[in-house]
């Protein structure tokens, strides 16, 4: 067996680079035990650089519109839907959707119709938007609140318990019952 065949690719390099140029010897500075440590720590380090808050969310919708919201979506997973004309502003609880604070995410709804909408000529309505995922209001937080107002703007918040619902100011609460 010549030594060529036992000799580590590392050994084989060394040997050909002082052939090539005797002046030329390539010598570790870092013992290879402290040189993967150092690697270790720099990709560590490039991680902390690039961490993001991403985490879980049941996601809950609230409608504060005069239609019901047939379907809404926040990147691409679905919410379910959220009635109209009630306190809370109607919707369920969706689990779960992977949510990264200040990120944008893209919310996508339908606006359905009541039968009388329907017969006035109203008709089914996709919209859709972005918006910036804003800080929990605990760090606890567990739900996702996606809020659609009137006007077709869309709040979220992160919050530990589900709220009663963000109503504008002004809505006559007694008239959606």
């Amino acid at each position: 067996m010549s030594d060529d065949t036992r000799t580590s690719p590392a050994t084989a390099i060394q040997r050909a680079t002082a052939q090539a140029n005797p002046a030329m010897k390539f010598v570790n500075p870092l013992p290879p035990l402290l040189s993967a440590l150092a690697c270790l720590l720099g990709l560590l380090l490039l991680g902390a650089c690039n961490s993001e808050d991403t985490r879980s969310f049941t996601l809950v919708g609230y409608n504060y519109t005069e239609r019901p919201i047939y379907s809404f979506s926040v990147d691409g997973v679905g919410g379910g839907n959220a009635f109209a004309g009630f306190r809370s502003g109607g919707g369920g609880f969706v689990c779960c959707a992977d949510i990264t604070v200040g990120k944008p995410v893209e919310i996508k709804w339908l606006y359905d119709t009541t039968e009388k909408q329907y017969l006035a000529g109203l008709r089914e309505e996709n919209r859709s938007t972005t918006v910036i995922v804003p800080p929990p209001t605990v760090p606890e937080a567990e739900y996702l609140e996606v809020h659609f107002f009137p006007d077709h703007h869309v709040e979220l918040y992160l919050v530990k318990f589900p709220s009663h619902g963000r109503w504008p100011a002004g809505t006559n609460l007694e008239a959606l019952e």
